[in-house]
């Protein structure tokens, strides 16, 4: 199964993509979940450091399954559709019982993607000349 995207096919058979579409999946879930159950203050000295770590995942993920595909990658929409997902996750947490969107999150969302994105780049112009 083949889709056009930006000018080259995506194959969707790769597992790289499949892994960064389903740690999206769990982390856009993870949004929605009301975590009653949990002490605010156990969370609260480590928030920051979990934001930026899933989100520093995802952009490592992400990267490589576009590094994966063969696509152009040096275009504007790889971070035009990475930029989307951290203001979503705050947004979902808007309308879920005990919890908070906090702009502070989202800086740390975009700050922990781009930081893995960015060093998965440094390791592939190492790695490749």
């Amino acid at each position: 199964m083949h889709l056009m995207s930006l000018g080259k096919k995506m194959n969707f058979k790769s597992k790289s993509l499949w892994l960064f579409i389903s740690y999206l999946l769990l982390l856009i879930c993870n949004s929605f979940l009301s975590f009653s159950i949990i002490p605010y203050k156990d969370i609260w000295k480590y928030d920051k450091v979990i934001h930026f770590s899933e989100y520093f995942i995802l952009g490592l993920l992400y990267i490589n399954a576009l590094y994966n595909q063969d696509l152009k990658i040096k275009k504007m929409y790889p971070l035009l559709f990475i930029s989307i997902i951290p203001i979503v996750d705050e947004s979902i947490q808007i309308y879920v019982p005990n919890r908070v969107a906090s702009i502070y999150d989202a800086f740390f969302d975009y700050l922990g993607c781009y930081m893995g994105m960015s060093l998965y780049y440094l390791i592939y112009r190492y790695k490749n000349g």
